[in-house]
């Protein structure tokens, strides 16, 4: 039976054994939105705690005729699982918990961190919120980076996949807008083709501001979605979150956010971070810019025609090595 509506996600719970759910307890389910590939649950006890049902048929749940291997859950799992052992503690920041995973249904039963992400809060919070919450997550972010350098998780071909799909099709995305489409050709061989092979330390694969639920009154933050995780460079979950950011900042307020990720990142990774990587996370930040928000629009087309030419600048500048003019772009906190 598929786990796709909440009748049969109940029938399933009065079943399984795989959850460490309590048999003489009654759970309340409400499938949650804002995703697009799983079927997601909030669970609610009689006493009112609550946990998360996450569940993965092997197509996006939004696109029913895009595959989307299930493996992908066996990834989140066994890296939610391993990271409390490599992981600094840290009282501000912790990935969401892992309470249960049935591998034969594709189901994770998860801490809930609750529903306010930061993407949704930033407009909210005040300049120094916004701000702390960036230099935490870089700060948080590097720490993740240098402690899984010889963590084994396998090889997650799907999630590398994917990964690549900004950089496959940036090239007709520029054509679309006016732009020299064979940028995006060329950025495609020389850094897309990296990807299958970077294999530096574990990231994250989906590091962006939608993917931090945060309880506002504290800042505290929960990472969630980790089923894109795979050994690659971190350098990738720099940049995708830097770009998310300057979005924000552009489009939500202009509250500092970018350049406080990117200062602590920085701070945090010392002498580990070289300048081949830097390279690497401009060149990556650059290719979300330009082509995500062709796609999911932050403003009208001439807001997004600035998104795609900001994009393609970075992309150059980075390609070309010409390090003088990224010390004065927005990347300075990177290359100053």
């Amino acid at each position: 039976m598929a786990l796709t509506t909440e009748s049969a996600i109940q029938e399933y719970l009065k079943t399984t054994k795989s959850l460490a759910l309590d048999p003489e307890e009654t759970y309340a389910t409400a499938e949650l939105s804002g995703g697009t590939a799983n079927f997601v649950y909030r669970l609610t006890d009689t006493q009112g705690s609550t946990s998360i049902i996450k569940h993965a048929e092997p197509y996006v749940r939004t696109h029913p005729d895009i595959q989307f291997p299930v493996v992908r859950m066996d990834f989140e799992a066994n890296v939610l699982r391993a990271l409390p052992d490599v992981l600094p503690s840290s009282e501000v920041i912790q990935p969401v918990g892992v309470l249960a995973y049935d591998s034969e249904a594709h189901v994770l039963r998860l801490s809930d961190g609750g529903s306010t992400t930061l993407k949704d809060v930033y407009s909210t919070l005040s300049e120094a919120e916004v701000q702390e919450a960036g230099g935490r997550l870089g700060r948080w972010l590097a720490r993740f980076h240098l402690a899984t350098k010889a963590m084994d998780i396998g090889d997650n071909q799907v999630a590398k996949n994917i990964y690549r799909h900004s950089y496959k099709w940036l090239a007709s995305r520029l054509e679309k807008y006016g732009q020299d489409k064979s940028i995006g050709e060329r950025n495609n061989e020389m850094f897309g083709s990296l990807l299958a092979t970077d294999d530096g330390m574990v990231c994250h694969g989906d590091f962006w501001p939608g993917n931090v639920l945060v309880q506002k009154d504290s800042l505290k933050m929960t990472i969630v979605d980790w089923e894109m995780t795979r050994r690659g460079n971190g350098a990738t979950d720099v940049g995708q979150f830097a770009a998310e950011s300057w979005l924000l900042d552009r489009f939500r307020g202009g509250k500092g956010m970018l350049k406080a990720f990117l200062e602590a990142y920085r701070k945090e990774r010392g002498d580990h971070w070289t300048l081949s990587d830097k390279r690497r996370m401009a060149i990556h930040m650059g290719t979300h810019i330009a082509f995500w928000p062709t796609g999911v629009p932050w403003g009208n087309e001439e807001e997004t025609l600035e998104c795609v030419k900001t994009g393609v600048e970075i992309i150059q500048h980075a390609t070309d090595e010409h390090y003088e003019w990224l010390q004065k772009s927005v990347l300075e906190p990177i290359f100053a």
